[in-house]
């Protein structure tokens, strides 16, 4: 997609995939529920056999449905190959499982998402494969843990609890250097707000559960890659047994069709609560990487088109915490994010790679929906008025 004006990304996202023509005028195509596909005669069946990676040959591989998808997937990363995966964390634990073996060390950001570093830590831990976490934007220290055993290096950029964005550029340069293979999640900007492909990232994950889908009623993730990896991480989905259904595709796509026009209003309303949050003297920190005091500011400038809905902020212990979260309308508290709800999450931990810190304050994550941006600076002024009184 690259840096287009939002009004041509609109227009290609409405038209993208839609073929009234081979569905009698329908707009969208239609969902097929296949488990068993079946062939006119033995040699259609052979070529089917042969091409099973890229065309329907059983429905756990991949029906019509996910191939149509997948397609969509290569159009607007500008990718060789796409595999849709049943979610985000499926896209990214295939993808590790997928180059890394007995003896393999891994570079992963201190950042990530935490069910990326229970994964790590737990499960490639029993194949006998190191994980070793890596400081933001330190190229020196991600050297220094370079060996000859290392095979690839994941990138979660901008973070998803506090949003430190990584220098795709030079982690990509020591990568190449090395011949390792890098790994990016995307879902915080999606594939409108940047294309790692094109900065150089071998394969790029995006959770389709988050704003792809944007309705928080959808699990789907997708992997863009070049041929080169493409074959080792479908076999890889094949053989753990990943499904993902026709369903989640058809939400998914359903959910790319206004995702811009989303993306606006999330942001659009985000500014405002920012702005509002600003005003709170028991407000500590606050991470959001439009406000220029952010530290990743101007390296999020120069890598991404937008920002979206999340904002992180850190409250003074002056009261109980359920007397704010317990007082909100509008914020509900729950997981997950890129929705058109507003949420709301008690945070333990900042950075999920460093366990067992004590915090002097409360740590909140806050997803900005489409409501009215003055009817959720009320309920949070609601929430705060109350978490004061003594």
């Amino acid at each position: 997609m690259g840096r287009m004006g939002k009004d041509k990304i609109n227009s290609e996202l409405i038209k993208l995939g839609s073929d009234p023509n081979l569905h009698h005028g329908s707009l969208s195509d239609p969902i097929y529920k296949t488990s068993t596909i079946i062939f006119n005669d033995y040699k259609s069946f052979l070529d089917a056999k042969k091409n099973k990676f890229k065309k329907p040959y059983y429905g756990r591989f991949g029906n019509y449905s996910v191939k149509r998808f997948e397609e969509l997937i290569c159009q607007i990363y500008k990718s060789h190959d796409a595999i849709v995966t049943s979610s985000g964390l499926s896209a990214i634990t295939i993808s590790l499982l997928s180059f890394l073996s007995r003896g393999d060390e891994v570079l992963i950001t201190e950042n990530c998402y935490e069910p990326v570093y229970n994964f790590c830590i737990k499960e490639l831990k029993k194949f006998g494969i190191k994980t070793f976490f890596y400081k933001n934007n330190n190229p020196s220290f991600l050297k220094k843990l370079i060996s000859n055993r290392t095979k690839l290096i994941y990138i979660e950029s901008p973070g998803s609890l506090n949003y430190e964005v990584e220098d795709i550029e030079e982690i990509v340069k020591i990568a190449k250097k090395n011949k390792i293979i890098t790994v990016m999640d995307n879902t915080w900007a999606t594939f409108i707000g940047l294309n790692p492909l094109k900065w150089g990232i071998d394969i790029v994950i995006e959770s389709c559960t988050k704003y792809f889908s944007g309705h928080s009623d959808n699990f789907c993730g997708i992997i863009a890659c070049c041929n080169e990896h493409f074959k080792k991480i479908k076999q890889t989905a094949v053989r753990l047994g990943d499904f993902v259904s026709a369903e989640a595709c058809f939400n998914a796509i359903k959910g790319m069709r206004t995702l811009s026009t989303r993306l606006e209003k999330h942001q659009e309303n985000s500014l405002k609560v920012f702005n509002y949050l600003e005003t709170k003297n028991f407000i500590k920190e606050i991470y959001f990487l439009p406000d220029k005091k952010n530290i990743h500011h101007k390296l999020w400038k120069k890598y991404f088109n937008l920002s979206n809905g999340l904002i992180t902020f850190s409250v003074e212990k002056i009261n109980k915490i359920e007397s704010f979260v317990d007082h909100l309308n509008f914020f509900k508290i729950g997981f997950s994010w890129g929705g058109y709800e507003s949420l709301i999450l008690p945070l333990n931990e900042i950075k999920p790679s460093l366990k067992n810190y004590k915090n002097s304050v409360y740590w909140f994550r806050i997803h900005i929906g489409l409501e009215s941006a003055d009817d959720l600076i009320k309920d949070l002024e609601r929430g705060f008025k109350n978490y004061e009184k003594k």
